[in-house]
């Protein structure tokens, strides 16, 4: 019964030793990877905006996203456009904006 014993206990010894082989390669919590920017939906937007010379719903967010995609200029622009009330004065931002993306 000792053989027995000492047996099952080298036994599990080895299998415990045995289990951290593996590794995941998993990113830091507190690293995280910017979005990729799709500025061609934006520039969609603002051409159609350019035509329309009405700043509708789906300029909600055009100075968030330029200002995340490295553009804080064109954000300030597109911030200064939302205030402008003439249809030609919109048109114009809009098409400015869209032409430098």
């Amino acid at each position: 019964m000792n053989k027995l014993g000492l047996f099952c206990l080298s036994f599990s010894i080895l299998f415990t030793g045995c289990g951290g082989g593996g590794t995941v390669d998993v990113a830091p919590a507190n690293q995280e990877t910017p979005p990729v920017q799709d500025l061609s939906a934006i520039k969609a937007t603002l051409n159609s905006i350019a035509e329309s010379g009405v700043v509708d719903s789906g300029f909600f967010g055009i100075p968030e996203s330029l200002e995340q995609a490295g553009k804080p200029k064109l954000a300030e622009e597109a911030k200064k456009m939302e205030s402008l009330k003439s249809k030609k004065q919109i048109q114009a931002a809009a098409k400015k904006i869209a032409d430098q993306l």
